[in-house]
């Protein structure tokens, strides 16, 4: 990985990842880019259910914890890779400089968007916790269900900061119409 910017190797590499033309024409139909957002995101919601279902169910049953993080942690690895395809499909590669400025105008839009929406899920992060910790006291409440509650918004919150931008042009922009060469 790179800090500032990309040395001519990596930007080489990464434009033959980007603009591969059997992966711009798999990634050209919008649905096909729908379908990986959606994926993305039943992905990342189930990644978070597991995170908390340990906290929820009587741990009675004492793999459930064990089988909660492995169901995590390959969720959260399948969402990272997810997430690259959904950036490749939408040429959201960090230090790529192969996008026209009508591409780069759409891509502050999103960047401007992306934090609006996390901006306002880390409100609503800010408040459920104000919330636990007003109610908590005196209350016999355990520590259980503020974090079975606030785990699962903390990685929604993260992965939306990550992949927002991307999924919303995944989302919005029309079919790529192929290079005729």
């Amino acid at each position: 990985m790179f800090i500032g910017r990309p040395d001519s190797r990596t930007q080489e590499r990464m434009r033959a990842m980007v603009e591969n033309p059997r992966r711009r024409a798999f990634w050209a139909a919008r649905s096909r880019r729908r379908i990986a957002v959606v994926v993305l995101t039943a992905t990342t919601l189930t990644a978070a259910l597991f995170l908390a279902l340990p906290l929820v169910v009587d741990a009675a049953w004492s793999p459930i914890p064990f089988i909660s993080l492995v169901g995590f942690v390959v969720l959260m690895l399948s969402t990272m890779v997810i997430a690259t395809q959904v950036n490749i499909a939408t040429r959201w590669v960090v230090g790529y400089r192969g996008v026209d400025e009508f591409q780069r105008a759409e891509m502050d839009r999103a960047t401007l968007l992306g934090h609006h929406v996390t901006a306002g899920l880390a409100t609503l992060l800010i408040a459920v916790t104000a919330a636990f910790a007003t109610a908590a006291p005196g209350s016999g409440m355990g520590a259980e269900l503020p974090l079975a509650v606030l785990a699962p918004l903390v990685v929604i919150t993260a992965m939306t900061h990550a992949a927002f931008p991307a999924c919303f042009l995944a989302w919005t922009r029309p079919d790529e119409v192929p290079d005729d060469e």
